[in-house]
Formats: C-alpha cells, structure tokens, sequence
C-alpha cells in the first residue's frame, strides 16, 4: 500500500511539473531501452550512487522501476524519488531510446 501512495504521489508530481493530464507507471519488465537508453540510465543511476554513497545496482533498479509515461503523448520520465537523501527530480529519456508496452502493444 505505501508503494501505492508513493506512486499516486508521484504521479500528482509529474502533472504537475509537466502540465500534464495524467501519467501512467510503467513495469519494468515492459520497457524496452535500446543501447543508448541503457548506457543513459546505468550512467545515471552509477553516477547518483557514487555522489549518495549507495550501490549503483540498487538505485539502477529504483530508476527502472520508477518510469512513467506522460499523457497524452508526451515523454517517458525517470522519477528519482529518494525521500531519506531528500532528493527528488525527474530525467526525461528522448523517444530515440525507448518503447514499452501499454494494453498488449508496444508505444513508440
């Protein structure tokens, strides 16, 4: 339930910075990074956890499991939520790096 929360929470964040009429998270097992969105997050995610003291694999994981789609065409955004480092930003990835699947078809 607090997962739940934290992504609602989330959520309201991303409409709001983006002016957006919704966001939809999206599982990490239906996203599909090409290369150069790999290399992009694994840098991300290695250079986050070297400049917080954590383990980059660990925070790799966070971000793949915090993406969310903006409605309603706009860009796939990486939310960085660490409330306990007091960090909270979002990184949006070009469309050039990724597509995902939404309702049993791939978008992008």
């Amino acid at each position: 339930m607090k997962q739940v929360n934290a992504r609602l929470d989330i959520i309201e964040k991303i409409k709001t910075e983006y002016n957006a009429t919704g966001a939809i998270h999206i599982d990490s097992e239906d996203i599909k990074l090409n290369k150069d969105g790999k290399d992009a997050l694994y840098k991300s995610a290695e250079t986050l956890a070297e400049r917080l003291g954590m383990h980059s694999h660990s925070l790799q994981q966070h971000l793949y499991n915090n993406i969310y789609y903006i409605e309603p065409a706009g860009p796939l955004v990486v939310a960085i939520s660490l409330p306990e480092q007091k960090i909270e930003m979002f990184a949006q990835m070009p469309q050039s790096m990724w597509s995902f699947k939404l309702n049993n078809r791939f978008v992008n």
